[in-house]
């Protein structure tokens, strides 16, 4: 059966698992925020047992691992104390020693893989490597060499986040997102504050439209969105409004395209990855970045795709005898 391994507040688990359900998909979810106080741990050589309800199992009875989101152990029943903290750290090493005997081919993916594929500055590289095209980009804490740069580009300069960009503030205060954002000439005139934070910069794509490519299992899922901006050009960063006012188109990469993308998910192994590009006012295509372990079932429900059915097709026990 799929292990599916997230959280308790996770949507697109939720989703996809009314999916499994209607598909008959046998499977269950561990939500390691709460699944201390419904299980137990066993070991003898070769044989290393998780109780989960009333029922035990061996690493072979599962088939797939669908790694989601899962959280840091946690319980109600352990106290805050640094003899708690003690004894959810044996809980988290015996419970990922029973998932290390599970085959990584059988993950969704590994948690190695996401961690190898999950570097930013590290993806350009690769990308560029591979031939994929990228915008030219530069990470630095030197205000001199970023208006070189910005001159360079004759001004077509934005700034990124290489990190979760999102400050969670106190409860008084309102959290903070951390969006794309175009450098101007005024932004110029003061950088002190650079020499504190190492930041990326890219040349800016006058863009078409952005793109949201999704692998699962070697299926490509594409899906093009249009969202503009005041001035009637495509907003700068798709994510703004609450991406209430985007819209949805299903696309077909070009082959070349395709196979550059491909190759790039089997360098990190990969079997799930969500790919963000754009396409110039030119015509070009211009690789930005991968996530791993991204959200994509708002892409069903707000754009019309179907990635469930990928997944599905990925975990029903037919599919994963012939992965083995």
């Amino acid at each position: 059966m799929l292990l599916v391994l997230t959280n308790s507040e996770d949507a697109t688990a939720d989703y996809l698992q009314s999916r499994l359900c209607d598909s008959s998909v046998p499977f269950i979810r561990v939500n390691t925020d709460s699944v201390i106080d419904q299980s137990a741990l066993s070991y003898q050589p070769k044989e290393p047992l998780l109780r989960i309800g009333r029922r035990w199992y061996k690493p072979c009875d599962f088939s797939n691992v669908w790694y989601r989101r899962p959280e840091k152990l946690k319980s109600v029943s352990i106290p805050e104390s640094p003899e708690g903290k003690s004894v959810l750290d044996e809980w988290t090493e015996s419970l990922e020693g029973f998932l290390a005997h599970i085959p990584r081919r059988l993950w969704m993916n590994h948690p190695a893989a996401n961690a190898l594929a999950s570097r930013k500055l590290e993806q350009l590289s690769t990308a560029a490597r591979l031939g994929l095209p990228i915008p030219d980009t530069i990470l630095t804490q030197d205000p001199e060499e970023l208006r070189r740069f910005f001159e360079k580009h004759s001004g077509e300069v934005v700034a990124k986040p290489l990190g979760k960009a999102y400050i969670q503030r106190s409860e008084n205060e309102t959290d903070s997102l951390i969006y794309t954002n175009q450098i101007t000439v005024a932004d110029l005139n003061d950088l002190s504050d650079l020499a504190n934070c190492p930041t990326l910069f890219q040349r800016y794509i006058r863009k078409a439209s952005d793109l949201r490519i999704t692998f699962v299992d070697g299926e490509i899922h594409a899906a093009e969105l249009i969202a503009k901006d005041s001035s009637g050009q495509q907003r700068c960063d798709i994510r703004r409004n609450n991406m209430e006012d985007v819209q949805y188109r299903s696309v077909t990469p070009p082959a070349r395209m395709s196979s550059k993308l491909r190759k790039l998910v089997l360098f990190y192994g990969l079997r799930f990855a969500a790919i963000d590009v754009v396409i110039g006012i030119d015509g070009e295509w211009h690789f930005l970045e991968v996530n791993p372990n991204g959200q994509w079932a708002w892409m069903d429900l707000q754009g019309g795709s179907s990635i469930y059915r990928s997944f599905v097709s990925a975990f029903r026990p037919s599919r994963s005898r012939k992965l083995q």
